[in-house]
């Protein structure tokens, strides 16, 4: 199947199902899954200045929006359906729903158990300025109204980031649907792929954000993870003005429209409502549910990190060589097959290469470190060069690649995309796949671990 027209190609959700399917089937993660003849398009990119390379990126994600009045026919049953299908049928001891997580995809696949996700983005066209937030937040009301009463199932956070979506923005807007209960279409592979007595995930992320309320079951929120914070987006700062200033804006801070309150963060967050129905679903069919629960989408990174490194050390595998992953830049598959201790960050900005250099202090063992940087296009707000990057573990002398990725022309780089594969094979040969690590070793780890890295294994 392919993925349904209403659904992003460029999203968290889509990224981390196809890099899961791969590894779960033993493939590669080729090109962030597209085809040949568009991969040689994205890689000829480089040879055109940023202006124009970084419109044509532009327009090729504009191309992906639908219309506003056809908002109302967004199907999450067709979603759910495409996930199912690109895992295929298998039987396992668990299946994890919910947040969108690489950290917890790797976790997914070294375990050898799919993952379904609670949020998938639906792009819809817009024409106006990045920093026209109030335009954004009018849009498309009448036709999210017919799509809700169509779908009581569903909720809609629509998303707004001029700073490190600013690219985007200009001609998409960002409309993330959340299940809060299950499709029949997750029901029935939950059935089919689950053991009996099996046990059902819950990836729980309680980030939150502040939104204003636009109904009962659509919020508007105001920015997103990365660079900045929340109350920068709302009341500006240093550098948020002179960030306005390089684009040329007729602003020095945003105007968004007053919040009322939080909700659950729109691309990580997960909206708790979907737990009745699974513990509902689990129940009639004697399954048992636990919830992965943790505050920020990187809190279980170097947790996930450490329990590979444990795995791998138990095989007698050396843990010299991490890979450090932005976004959906992820190679699964590669991680296993060459016993690398995998790191996953949501972005390329300065927290993230926090995080990643808080690990690197903490294992002296590493000497050989590879990074993939997802190019987001615009020298956004937070963001860290990728020199920030490439010297990250100067001071130990670690050797470091930033696979794929051109650092002059990063973050407009969109070569990196179908390029850090690649480079990921030539740094090191594939071998055989490891046999899958065991749940039962993967809960006493995080029940043991959990709490230094903020993390839960919460039955029931």
């Amino acid at each position: 199947m392919n993925v349904p027209r209403f659904v992003a190609d460029f999203d968290s959700s889509t990224g981390l199902v196809r890099a899961l399917a791969a590894a779960l089937h033993q493939q590669p993660h080729q090109r962030l899954g597209r085809s040949r003849p568009a991969a040689l398009a994205v890689r000829a990119s480089r040879s055109v200045p940023e202006r124009p390379r970084t419109a044509v990126f532009r327009r090729s994600g504009a191309a992906e929006g639908l219309a506003p009045d056809d908002i109302a026919d967004v199907a999450p049953e067709e979603f759910g359906a495409w996930v199912a299908d690109i895992y295929g049928p298998r039987k396992c001891d668990a299946v994890a729903v919910g947040s969108s997580n690489g950290a917890v995809m790797h976790l997914c696949a070294a375990m050898g158990v799919p993952w379904l996700p609670q949020t998938f983005l639906v792009p819809v066209r817009r024409s106006a300025d990045p920093d026209d937030c109030k335009h954004d937040a009018d849009l498309a009301g009448a036709s999210s109204a017919r799509l809700l009463d169509r779908q009581p199932g569903l909720q809609i956070h629509q998303m707004h980031d001029p700073n490190q979506d600013r690219l985007m923005v200009a001609k998409i807007a960002y409309f993330r649907m959340k299940l809060r209960s299950l499709t029949d279409s997750y029901r029935r592979y939950l059935r089919q792929t689950l053991v009996p007595g099996g046990t059902i995930i819950v990836v729980d992320c309680t980030a939150s954000w502040p939104v204003t309320r636009r109904a009962d079951r659509h919020v508007y929120q105001h920015g997103a993870v990365g660079g900045l914070t929340p109350e920068e987006y709302d009341n500006g700062s240093p550098r948020v003005a002179r960030f306005l200033n390089e684009q040329g804006a007729a602003t020095h801070r945003w105007e968004f429209p007053p919040t009322g309150g939080l909700a659950p963060e729109a691309e990580w967050g997960y909206e708790q409502a979907m737990s009745e129905d699974i513990q509902a679903f689990a129940d009639a069919d004697g399954y048992r549910v636990v919830h992965l629960r943790f505050p920020t989408p990187e809190a279980p990174s170097a947790l996930v990190a450490d329990i590979y490194r444990d795995w791998y050390a138990s095989e007698g595998f050396p843990l010299s060589r991490l890979l450090a992953e932005t976004f959906i830049c992820v190679e699964p598959s590669w991680a296993l097959a060459t016993r690398t201790v995998p790191l996953w960050l949501t972005f390329g900005t300065e927290p993230s290469l926090a995080t990643l250099s808080g690990y690197l202090h903490d294992h002296p063992d590493i000497n050989e470190l590879l990074v993939t940087l997802f190019p987001h296009g615009v020298r956004s707000a937070g963001y860290a060069a990728a020199q920030r990057w490439r010297d990250a573990g100067r001071t130990r002398d670690i050797t470091t690649t930033l696979a794929g990725v051109r650092p002059a022309q990063w973050p407009a780089d969109f070569a990196s995309l179908v390029n850090y594969e690649r480079a990921l094979s030539r740094a090191a040969p594939r071998g055989p796949f490891p046999a899958p690590i065991r749940l039962d070793r993967v809960e006493a780890a995080i029940r043991h671990g959990g709490n230094a890295h903020n993390t839960q294994w919460i039955s029931g």
